[in-house]
């Protein structure tokens, strides 16, 4: 059974249990649609197999069993054996047969993300150790919208080559050509970002919510991405800190399917109510979401080699609609605002047909996976600049407090990351172990047709 999801994803891994922790019945039913059905065959062969194997039976005689189990014995216990001639120990890893493995796997990736979520809830009831000075401009409304699965080059404002991006391809402001997100999947990227790091542990006491708020900001979440309850993990958990929460998804098993617009609404009263108050109001879209069709109700502008891309192109030209939307919004009532926008993570290539490209999937091993969109426009910006400087989504939170003119003694970064200074940093990002990486160290696979 899951096979399908090795050849897609790997063995079983921290990533896939993050997932399955914060998943719904909608989503779990896109994800299963995004399998290809090669990959669902040969699960069904193995089964018939197994199914044929239990019902045949054979009697052996005792020697007979002893000369088939003794080599089978020696195949699983050689690695063992081998490790413990050279270590004088073994462990559940030095077992290397595969149903053991698998098992081993499982239940350890399940152990760190069920102790990582103790950890987290004991940190999110420690106060923030944050002491930010107030935003030093004029700005007073700070938006900020994470997107979904955006692949930067698949955006004609980064250079794809269908107009799928009207607003954000005219736009003024400053677009970083060269942002890549702390990690490739959901969870991992927008905690990465959003949660203060240190000595490689996430602080997250000390995340953007609770920071915004010592700004004097009030803090709006408005998310269009599942809410489990008592029971929530990560990004959503961060989320219920700001001063006003929204999940149109309540995670049950029956949530209804929601399309980003319906976060306008949401939107529009947070942008009124409070007048005087200086805002922080975060969105956090289903974007390009796999399955892509069911993000843009089946419909598209215009064909990009298969169904399944059309659909992912449409689905970057619906964000970018909104994006349009919100900031008209801000701008008829008044509002001196300022707003960023940037995907979590992108995607890779999933399978090919008569060498063609014609669908996506989360990954961790491509540079794809990371090179996601980023910019900054506002209701006063007067002209395009381009930075091609590297940044990382690892360091989101410094270049937030950069944003709203705030220093703060824990963000400190003598590199102004609003400019194109160069500031000799290696680009690191988390993947699906959960591990820093060298983003250089990852494959460069771009999209061709």
């Amino acid at each position: 059974m899951y096979y399908p999801i090795a050849i897609m994803y790997g063995s079983p891994n921290i990533n896939i249990f993050i997932s399955v922790f914060n998943t719904n019945i909608n989503e779990s039913a896109d994800f299963l649609n995004n399998i290809p059905i090669l990959y669902i065959i040969p699960s069904i062969v193995l089964i018939v197999i197994a199914a044929l194997a239990l019902k045949t039976r054979k009697y052996l005689p005792n020697i007979k069993s002893v000369a088939l189990i003794a080599p089978f014995l020696l195949i699983v216990l050689f690695n063992p054996l081998k490790v413990y001639s050279t270590t004088n120990s073994i462990t559940s890893e030095s077992v290397r047969f595969t149903l053991f493995r698998f098992a081993n796997e499982l239940y350890q990736s399940y152990k760190i993300v069920v102790a990582s979520e103790l950890k987290m809830k004991q940190l999110m009831a420690q106060p923030s150790t944050w002491a930010p000075s107030l935003p030093a401009n004029d700005y007073d409304t700070y938006i900020i919208v994470i997107g979904e699965s955006v692949r930067r080059d698949f955006m004609h404002a980064y250079g794809f080559s269908i107009a799928n991006t009207p607003f954000s391809s005219t736009a003024n402001g400053l677009f970083f050509q060269n942002y890549i997100s702390a990690a490739g999947s959901t969870q991992a990227s927008v905690s990465g970002s959003l949660v203060r790091r240190h000595n490689g542990e996430l602080q997250h006491n000390n995340n953007i919510i609770n920071l915004a708020k010592k700004q004097g900001l009030s803090v709006y979440w408005i998310s269009n991405q599942g809410s489990l309850g008592n029971d929530d993990f990560g990004v959503s958990q961060i989320g219920k800190q700001a001063d006003s929460v929204t999940f149109l998804k309540k995670g049950e098993y029956d949530a209804q399917s929601f399309s980003d617009r319906d976060l306008l609404p949401h939107f529009q009263q947070a942008i009124v109510e409070k007048p005087s108050a200086k805002k922080l109001i975060i969105l956090h879209l289903m974007g390009s979401h796999s399955d892509f069709c069911s993000r843009v109700d089946h419909q598209y502008d215009e064909f990009f080699i298969s169904k399944k891309l059309s659909c992912y192109v449409q689905s970057i030209k619906n964000t970018d609609n909104l994006l349009a939307e919100l900031a008209q919004t801000a701008s008829s009532n008044h509002k001196k605002w300022t707003m960023i926008y940037f995907s979590d993570h992108g995607l890779s290539a999933m399978h090919q047909e008569q060498g063609k490209v014609v669908n996506f999937q989360h990954g961790d091993r491509s540079k794809q996976n990371f090179q996601v969109p980023f910019f900054i426009t506002a209701y006063d910006a007067k002209q395009r600049k381009e930075i091609h400087d590297y940044r990382s989504g690892l360091d989101f939170l410094s270049l937030y407090a950069q944003w709203t003119g705030s220093e703060e003694p824990l963000l400190s970064d003598k590199c102004d990351l609003l400019s194109d200074m160069n500031c000799h940093k290696k680009i690191q990002v988390i993947n699906f172990e959960d591990k820093l990486v060298d983003y250089d160290s990852l494959a460069d696979l771009p999209f061709t047709l």
